[in-house]
């Protein structure tokens, strides 16, 4: 059993081969979630209310935001689903072939670690544990400038960037300790591009309705970047799948690159605007309760 993913030149075989890193970040995160459940949120009743209410004696009222919205089924189901993602990331068979046989995997890797698990375990973090976890001091600060547009874009396009260039790709995949840093660059990369719209903390101002909305369609824009070079190559640009053996017959280096091209440019894309859609729908839904004659005669009952 290996500790972390790398490239190999041995032939591939479907026969399984865990990986011992990825599993021990999977069950740590397992960990952190039944220990939540059992006894961590019951251990601080006064932390708890803080987070739910979006204040404390150290911040002022207008850094604060109600936490996101969501029952503890929907963040149950979020986490379960995050928790999977994450394995088949980072664990064989995925990681095996993203590492050093195809990079049409390693582009799936990607794509579902920054579109699909990022923004699920952000979701099914509790705000109270994002409170036990951050505390309202210095580091709520950092996390407050990491969830900044002005910080997330640049931090999220340049990361993808870099970990899909050529001159760092061979290097960075010839040994599970580079590998691991490369694929810690693009997970870091997936936390940060969320973090604006799906912050669990509630001392971070969160972008909501339509200034969300704008943001991730400007963040669709980041997984075109580092598969330009890609989509228009002739050739292979990776010589760690160039010279990798074959997985799949017929399926020579170049279709593979051009195929990890579309996954990273299409198949990003429509994940986003999935999350946009639905964004879109859930911000029309609160316009047109708000503006009902019910709410507003509810609203004026309760002014009263």
């Amino acid at each position: 059993m290996n500790w972390w993913c790398a490239s190999s030149p041995k032939n591939w075989t479907w026969s399984w081969t865990p990986y011992l890193g990825a599993l021990a970040i999977v069950f740590a995160v397992i960990g952190i979630g039944v220990w939540w459940t059992v006894r961590g949120r019951h251990g601080d009743e006064l932390l708890a209310a803080q987070a739910e209410l979006g204040t404390a004696s150290t911040t002022s009222s207008d850094n604060v935001q109600a936490p996101i919205a969501g029952t503890s089924t929907g963040r149950t189901i979020a986490f379960v689903f995050g928790v999977i993602g994450l394995w088949a990331v980072l664990d064989w068979p995925l990681a095996a072939l993203g590492a050093g046989y195809l990079a049409t995997a390693q582009m799936v890797r990607q794509i579902v670690m920054v579109m699909v698990v990022a923004p699920l375990l952000l979701f099914a973090c509790p705000p109270a544990l994002a409170v036990r976890a951050v505390g309202w001091g210095r580091r709520l600060t950092v996390l407050r400038w990491m969830s900044r547009p002005i910080v997330a874009v640049p931090v999220a396009a340049i990361s993808l960037i870099v970990v899909n260039s050529p001159a760092l790709v061979d290097p960075l995949l010839d040994s599970p300790y580079s590998s691991f840093l490369m694929d810690g660059i693009w997970t870091l990369a997936g936390f940060t591009l969320w973090m604006p719209v799906q912050c669990p903390h509630p001392g971070v101002r969160r972008l909501t309705g339509a200034t969300a909305i704008t943001y991730l369609i400007g963040q669709s824009i980041v997984p075109v970047l580092p598969g330009f070079f890609m989509t228009w190559a002739d050739f292979p640009i990776y010589s760690t799948y160039e010279l990798a053996p074959r997985v799949f017959e017929g399926f020579d280096a170049v279709t593979d690159q051009q195929t990890a091209a579309a996954v990273l440019q299409v198949g990003g894309m429509v994940l986003l605007w999935v999350q946009i859609a639905f964004r879109f729908l859930s911000w029309g839904h609160r316009e047109v309760d708000a503006d009902s004659p019910r709410h507003k005669h509810l609203t004026g009952t309760g002014a009263a």
